[in-house]
């Protein structure tokens, strides 16, 4: 990634060996460059003295294209000997700076050459901070056909250190970087403009501001697909940081377990401590050292270690900067070297996002990424998912949760890692957001909604006191209806006004003691304008400001605050939207143009002051409550006169909300609108309590059957196929009792050996199997195959001698645990591929084809 910017240091040295050579250097070696044209440039044809250095420089950068630039750019490189590496794009990519739009590069024309300006004004603009002269700026913008974007994209050329390309601002009209250039501007307006594109990427050179303004104008670099990752600058665990390296080099990268595999060796898979091989172009990542030290934030634009080979020491992610502010964070993040991170973590997301260093950086990300309010995936608000045994309804729970917790979509969930959804469940768990609770005969209103409980009191005597405790779905609701509310009122009040104002008006009372004045902007036509100080009633309260310049201006604060908020909008985006305060015949205040500039004055202290005056900005959050075996439950006896509520539409922020009086608190109760329901129901246990029909009405039904072809379901377990293997035990089941009662595929999930097999049937199928049946032994031998794990028994002798039982009777038995038949393959081979009896009678089921006797071992 370094290399892409070779082209900064090589166009720097060039111009200034075009400085040192002067003119007729410039045209000696410009008619010596091999053009690699069908004819030779407007720039080296005609009169010599037509030869500028900002034409030089534009038509250099007209022949940066595949064909053209592997024979210019040696050439000049060449004939001006120039020691800077020649830019040698990888991957054929082009080097990263304006290309001239097609028709004249030149600066100048042959009516009016404007020859000795455009030379002055190239050799002000070799430095990083002399001064430049506004009148040859404006005299150079003058020439016909140069403009603004011709002229910027010159000076960034010879100073990308110092310089913008104006075409590059485009990409930011939506964001707080946002400028309003004049189809003419002056230096002044140009200066401006740029100095405020640069605010948003604190530390950050032009030339890779440039970098990622290019990217992200082509179709989004950045978009909501965007995912956050941390990493320390602590390679090695002995204090040394190393951000110096990845700020020169624009890459970032962690050693781990991986520090001890030699650099040409790739890392084995099991090695890899971190994800470094997630992160894709236009991922984020927040870069710091130790717990709470900020260093900087980059946008990945390639990954070595996503490479199949890539697991390498040498390996790096390469990035583009877009703050390199060094800052201590309030937050701590996480130990580890490098992780992902998710809006909602309590580590490093806030810790950064919080910090008034990387503030503007999040503006922009919230800008370019909807935030999950702004971009919101419907998910069902009340659903059960229901099924026999064993068909992941409790996993899917688990997946929907993390899902709707996170604004994803569930199939996107689905296919991540299950440790890390887990683990991601749990966390949200242990942050409240997601609750749990199981449904049984006895369960109540009182466990579920709000009750009155005994306590021990705290005297000694032991006295039982009552108390009114709120049940686990009351306690879930009113942290989603806080977290709603909040998050509402923070769209439009984050911050309040009179604090703002209040925090203003101190301020320029104190920057004004030993009668400073505080600048404001210039007035056509009028002497510079400065807030002199605040004023006061007899009282001695803050009545305003006070502005001189050609008059001495009060301000009253009431019309600060009144307009502040509409000015804070962009509602008011000239003076002319300031109205009077009083009926009045003009259309705008008296003191509207005074009252505009201090108005932006005020927003400049109010930004740079945001930790202290903003208020937490709340992102609405999802909940979740969970009800495994809601069908156990009394529904009506649980949910009470609350079941009508759950309803989309009578939730708050419905279209018909609604609200109740709780019977023993007596306090209005409502369910919000982020609050999700899923319940988990086993069609097995159907028969204990008949499904409320209020229930059915108000929740959506997902079923969820078996899976033989799951893909963790496997078709060879030492021997075994598995898929088959269950689909003709529930083939079976399904004749011998109904389709809810089959066997889920998650009992065979990873099974891929006789001891998992064996595991699974002597643990689980079986037990299941006796459940089902109610010992119906011969029916649970046939939906074995008769494969000889349930055996009969004769009757002892004695007993048919007595003629205490018939003399055919029999009984059944499981076979003991520690039997040599649950370790035989041909056993559970018998179960879907039949077997061959004494007679040679074929049993079992062949539904592929496949009769006769298994005569494998395994």
């Amino acid at each position: 990634m370094k290399a892409i910017y070779d082209w900064v240091h090589w166009f720097r040295e060039l111009s200034a060996k075009i400085v040192d050579i002067g003119e007729k250097g410039l045209i000696d070696r410009a008619r010596s460059v091999k053009w690699a044209g069908a004819k030779d440039p407007e720039l080296v044809t005609g009169e010599d003295h037509w030869i500028d250095p900002f034409s030089f420089l534009n038509t250099l950068a007209s022949k940066n294209t595949t064909r053209q630039r592997p024979v210019v750019y040696p050439s000049v490189h060449h004939e001006f000997g120039l020691n800077k590496r020649l830019p040698e794009p990888s991957n054929a990519d082009l080097f990263i700076f304006p290309t001239p739009s097609q028709g004249s590069f030149l600066f100048h024309n042959k009516t009016s050459k404007h020859f000795n300006l455009l030379w002055s004004l190239f050799r002000q603009i070799r430095t990083d901070t002399d001064p430049i002269s506004a009148e040859d700026f404006e005299n150079v913008l003058g020439i016909h056909g140069v403009a603004s974007t011709k002229l910027s994209h010159g000076l960034f050329l010879a100073n990308p250190h110092r310089f913008l390309p104006i075409d590059g601002f485009s990409v930011l009209e939506k964001t707080p970087c946002a400028t309003d250039l004049p189809g003419r501007p002056t230096y002044e307006d140009f200066d401006k403009a740029a100095e405020q594109v640069k605010r948003c990427f604190p530390g950050c050179q032009p030339f890779e501001i440039n970098y990622f303004l290019y990217f992200q104008g082509d179709g989004g670099w950045i978009t909501a697909k965007s995912s956050f990752f941390q990493i320390s600058t602590g390679l090695r665990n002995d204090g040394r940081d190393f951000w110096p390296e990845f700020d020169e080099n624009s890459w970032v990268r962690t050693s781990g377990k991986a520090s001890a595999v030699p650099w040409d060796q790739p890392i084995p898979k099991n090695k890899r401590a971190y994800p470094v091989d997630e992160p894709v172009d236009g991922d984020i990542v927040l870069v710091r050292h130790g717990k709470r030290g900020g260093r900087g934030i980059g946008v990945v634009a390639q990954n070595d270690y996503a490479a199949d080979s890539g697991l390498h020491e040498r390996s790096r992610i390469h990035v583009t900067w877009i703050n390199k502010t060094r800052a201590e964070l309030a937050q701590d993040c996480p130990i580890r070297a490098m992780s992902r991170v998710k809006r909602k973590d309590k580590g490093s997301y806030p810790a950064f996002r919080n910090n008034s260093a990387y503030r503007r950086t999040f503006d922009l990300f919230d800008a370019l990424i909807p935030h999950p309010h702004e971009h919101t995936i419907e998910y069902p608000r009340n659903q059960i998912l229901y099924g026999p045994p064993g068909t992941g309804k409790t996993w899917s729970t688990v997946t929907q949760a993390v899902a709707i917790a996170d604004n994803r979509e569930v199939d996107v969930v689905v296919t991540d890692d299950r440790k890390s959804v887990k683990a991601r469940f749990d966390e949200l768990r242990d942050a409240g957001q997601i609750a749990m609770a199981t449904f049984h005969q006895n369960y109540a209103y009182e466990d579920f909604i709000e009750g009155i409980r005994p306590a021990v009191a705290d005297d000694s005597d032991g006295t039982v006191a009552y108390e009114l405790r709120r049940g686990v779905f009351r306690v879930l609701a009113d942290r989603a209806t806080a977290n709603l509310l909040s998050s509402q009122r923070a769209k439009t009040d984050s911050w309040d006004v009179e604090e703002v104002l209040q925090g203003f008006l101190d301020w320029v009372d104190e920057a004004t003691t030993g009668r400073e004045t505080i600048p404001l902007d210039q007035m056509e036509g009028k002497n510079g304008l400065s807030i002199a100080g605040v004023y006061r009633r007899a009282g001695g309260e803050v009545a305003g400001v006070t502005v001189t310049g050609a008059a001495e201006q009060r301000l009253f604060r009431d019309v600060l605050m009144r307009n502040y908020r509409e000015y804070r909008e962009e509602k008011i985006t000239t003076y002319q939207d300031i109205k009077p305060s009083k009926r009045s015949k003009s259309q705008w205040h008296g003191q509207a143009r005074y009252f505009f500039k201090v108005l932006k004055k005020m927003k400049e202290y109010h930004d740079e002051h945001r930790d202290v005056l903003g208020r937490e900005m709340i992102e609405r959050q999802n909940f979740i409550l969970i009800i495994d075996e809601v069908n156990r439950g009394n529904i009506a006896r649980i949910f009470g006169e609350l079941i009508t509520l759950v309803e989309k539409s009578r939730r708050i922020g419905g279209s018909d909300e609604t609200r109740v009086t709780l019977p023993y608190s007596g306090d209005e109760f409502g369910v919000p609108e982020n609050l999700y329901i899923i319940g988990t129901m086993n069609t097995a246990d159907r028969s204990i309590a008949l499904l409320d029909t209020a229930l059915r009405r108000r929740f959506e039904f997902v079923e969820m059957m078996p899976q033989a072809d799951h893909e963790r379901v496997s078709t060879n377990a030492g021997g075994v196929d598995c898929r088959r293997l269950l689909e003709a035990m529930n083939r079976r089941i399904r004749f011998l009792l109904d389709r809810e009662h089959q066997i889920g595929h998650t009992y065979f999930l990873d099974v891929d050996d006789i001891e998992g097999l064996r595991s699974a049937f002597q643990k689980k199928i079986v037990p299941l199997l006796q459940e089902y049946f109610y010992d119906d032994w011969a029916k649970i031998a046939g939906v074995l195959g008769d494969n000889g794990f349930i055996k009969t028994v004769d009757c002892p002798a004695d007993l048919r001698v007595k003629g205490l039982v018939d003399s055919d009777a029999k009984a059944w038995e499981v076979l003991t645990a520690g039997n040599d038949r649950w370790r035989d393959l041909s056993a559970y081979r018998e179960i879907y591929a039949g077997r061959a009896d004494k007679g040679g009678r074929v049993s079992g089921d062949n539904d592929r084809g496949e009769g006769g006797a298994d005569t494998e071992e395994g």
